[in-house]
Parts: C-alpha cells; sequence; structure tokens
C-alpha cells in the first residue's frame, strides 16, 4: 500500500454494523479537520440507487455501485446476517476492481462476501471473533487471524466495532503520520491505537485472568479444545490443582461446574455454526465435541428451549 488512499467507497452489505460504519467514516472526516490536504473522500455504495438498512434499522442512502466512479479503497461493510447473503454480480465486481490494483477489504462480517469471491486467498483475513468458527469452516484454506484487524499488500480487514477505527487510523497514518493520527484519536479518548498485533479477546478467560489464575488458564483450554474435549481431570492436571480446587473455582466465579461450563462453550459455538454454515446437525456436533446429532440435540434443547433445526431455521426465514 504505497500510493496515497483518500477515495474510499463504503460498499453496504444489508443488515451492516451501524457502528463499524460511523467509527471508520468519522475517522475520515476528522483526519480532514486537522489537515486541510488530508482530502479524504467517501461514497455509500448499494446494489443499486436506493438506501440500505442497518442491523438496527436506520436505512442510509446510496448509489449503485454499478455507476459509482473509481475508488483507492473499496470496503465492504458487513452485519452479523452477511454469511446469508449472496451477490454475483457485487462478487464479479469486487474481483474486477481488484483486478485494477483498488484495495479490498471488510470490516466486521463483510469478510463473507470479500472472501466469497476469492480475494483473500494469498492473504491474511480477520473477522469478528463470533463469526471465527463459521468463517473457518466456510473457508478452510484461507489465513484466518485473530487479530482486530489485518493490512496484507492490497487486502485488509477487521473485526468490526470499534476496530474499524483503528484500521482507518491505519490508512490516515500512512498519509498525515503518527502525530496527526494521535490527535485524531484524542477525539474518540482513544489513547492506544490498535494493529495486526492486538487479538481479539475472544475467551471469557480474559474477564477471570485478575481474579484467578488458574481459572483463566482452564478457561483457555477449554476453548482451545471445543471439538476434542478433554476430561476436567486432565485439565486440573495440566494446571497441577486437585478437581475439588478447580471446581470450587468454577462454583465462586461461574456458579456452574467446570463441566457443565465446557458443554456450554460447546454449546454456545453449535449455535454460532448453525446460523453461520450450512453444515449438517451431524457435523456441527462432531465439530462441537457431542457424539452424535441426537446427543447435541438433547442439551441444545435444554438450553435454547428449541432443536438445532429449529434453531437454524429461525435465523435463516428472519
Amino acid at each position: 500500500m504505497d500510493r496515497p488512499i483518500r477515495n474510499f467507497g463504503f460498499l453496504l452489505v444489508p443488515g451492516f454494523s451501524l457502528v463499524a460504519l460511523s467509527c471508520a467514516i468519522d475517522v475520515l472526516r476528522a483526519a480532514n479537520v486537522e489537515d486541510m490536504i488530508a482530502d479524504f473522500r467517501w461514497t455509500l455504495l448499494g446494489q443499486n440507487d436506493d438506501s440500505v438498512s442497518s442491523s438496527s434499522g436506520i436505512p442510509l442512502p446510496c448509489k449503485s455501485f454499478e455507476s459509482s466512479g473509481e475508488f483507492d479503497a473499496i470496503v465492504v461493510c458487513g452485519g452479523e446476517r452477511t454469511h446469508l447473503f449472496r451477490a454475483a454480480r457485487l462478487e464479479q465486481w469486487l474481483k474486477d476492481e481488484a483486478r485494477n490494483s483498488t484495495m479490498v477489504g471488510s470490516i466486521s462480517d463483510g469478510a463473507y462476501l470479500v472472501a466469497q469471491a476469492g480475494l483473500f486467498e494469498n492473504s491474511r483475513s480477520t473477522i469478528h471473533w463470533k463469526c471465527q468458527s463459521g468463517y473457518r469452516e466456510r473457508f478452510p484454506d484461507l489465513d484466518v487471524r485473530m487479530s482486530i484487524l489485518e493490512i496484507d499488500g492490497n487486502r485488509f480487514s477487521c473485526a468490526g466495532g470499534t476496530a474499524s477505527l483503528d484500521l482507518m487510523l491505519q490508512f490516515v497514518a500512512r498519509l498525515l503520520g503518527p502525530e496527526a493520527v494521535g490527535k485524531i484519536a484524542d477525539n474518540y479518548f482513544h489513547d492506544v491505537i490498535r494493529d495486526e498485533d492486538q487479538v481479539q479477546h475472544v475467551a471469557s478467560a480474559f474477564r477471570f485472568a485478575a481474579r484467578s489464575r488458574i481459572l483463566s488458564e482452564a478457561l483457555l483450554i477449554m476453548e482451545s479444545e471445543l471439538e476434542n474435549p478433554i476430561p476436567v481431570a486432565e485439565i486440573s492436571e495440566r494446571l497441577e490443582v486437585s478437581h475439588r480446587q478447580l471446581d470450587r473455582l468454577f462454583r465462586r466465579h461461574l456458579n456452574t461446574s467446570p463441566a457443565s461450563h465446557y458443554r456450554e462453550m460447546r454449546l454456545i459455538r453449535a449455535s454460532g455454526l448453525l446460523k453461520q454454515t450450512e453444515l449438517s446437525v451431524g457435523e456441527i456436533a462432531l465439530g462441537c465435541g457431542f457424539q452424535s446429532a441426537s446427543h447435541l440435540g438433547k442439551f441444545f434443547k435444554r438450553k435454547y428451549q428449541e432443536t438445532p433445526l429449529q434453531h437454524r431455521r429461525i435465523d435463516w426465514e428472519a
């Protein structure tokens, strides 16, 4: 990314994250205020000359991507349902833009659309931690990272939310330098500008790190062994504590047993895969450490008051 990147096209996927979009655009606005030579520009794009509604139901007017002009960078803005979105014309347009050396990337779950277009095949990418499992399942050959943002050649991505602010600060820094970016970040009380080295806190482990190192490490082990769950006794052995001590820690801080919490984590992963992939219930059951679809269904209905198939149908029909 050696050339200046000033002109951005924000491609809005229906149900896009409004907070991720606004964080990204407001950085560009603030940069123009801070330095008049910055001249950052942006255009909201959709499939037609019409409005596109965010996940919160707020519509924004857009120009058709097919008659929108030239951009230095295309930013695909997604939301929690982008994994269901299909648009062959859009994917082809993204491919054409990439062939013209335009930077193409995503914020939040817009990574699904960029990956469907084949544009992350030789680049690192990231996505919001809640979608990591489904994203990896759909695109098993991609180099998917847990970082909050990635900029790799002419491709970029970020986890969404306020991470899009950090992504745009990276673009601004390349043009205006660190001092200007520091002043812009101060507008948002954003005292640390995050980059590719910042990992998303995906596990509940981080919430308990200050309270109990043992509990935090136990949760990290569970998070890393969701597909092939290990006995709680083995977790205790790894941590060099007794099963009773581990049980006391879980009951004190989480009001449950280690085994129950472990199963809860696997059920949450199963819920995500049902909503974000087309894997069969049997495949999802095995991928989340359950013996069979019926074994998953037993515990799933107890937690969600519906079967896995009902859970999936509600999401797809909503």
